[in-house]
């Protein structure tokens, strides 16, 4: 019988450990969000990355051609509208996510919102290295043209509860 009790003790115990072990939602719910306000600085960079571009491709190719006659503007257009689509598709997501994420968990445990905002940070970590990637890769063509991105952009605070 002592056993018996013994153990009841100890299952119990590791039942009540277990439950405080979960983190709450709302430090994870909050993680996503400043995760999200950091890359709405990438979606920014973004925006001015593609006005960048896009008067590269209407007016600074014809200048470097006229200094670099044997530049190729038709595949240098290409390529322009190429990373245009990129930094577009990654927007889209972001918008998309946006969309989707629900900050409200009401009709949820603790454990299942838990569960949804984990959920969520892993999406917005991929789309973290979406941006990260376009920005770097619309970055390093605009630097070819001798064109500086911008850098400076200061992060917005979305929401916070």
């Amino acid at each position: 019988m002592k056993k018996k009790i013994k153990y009841l003790l100890i299952v119990t115990t590791l039942a009540f450990s277990a439950c405080k072990n979960e983190p709450d939602y709302k430090i994870v719910r909050q993680q996503v969000l400043d995760h999200h306000d950091q890359i709405m600085i990438g979606s920014e960079k973004a925006m001015n990355n593609k006005m960048q571009l896009d008067t590269l491709a209407k007016y600074g190719l014809a200048k470097f051609k006229q200094q670099q006659p044997a530049l190729d503007t038709t595949a240098e257009l290409q390529q322009i509208h190429l990373l245009i689509k990129k930094l577009n598709k990654a927007d889209d997501r972001m918008s998309e996510w946006m969309q989707n994420f629900k900050t409200d968990v009401d009709g949820k445990t603790n454990a299942e919102a838990v569960k949804y905002f984990n959920s969520e940070n892993r999406k917005i970590r991929e789309l973290d290295s979406i941006y990260t990637a376009v920005l770097n890769e619309s970055d390093g063509y605009l630097q070819k043209f001798n064109i500086k991105p911008v850098t400076s952009m200061k992060p917005m605070k979305l929401m916070k509860k």
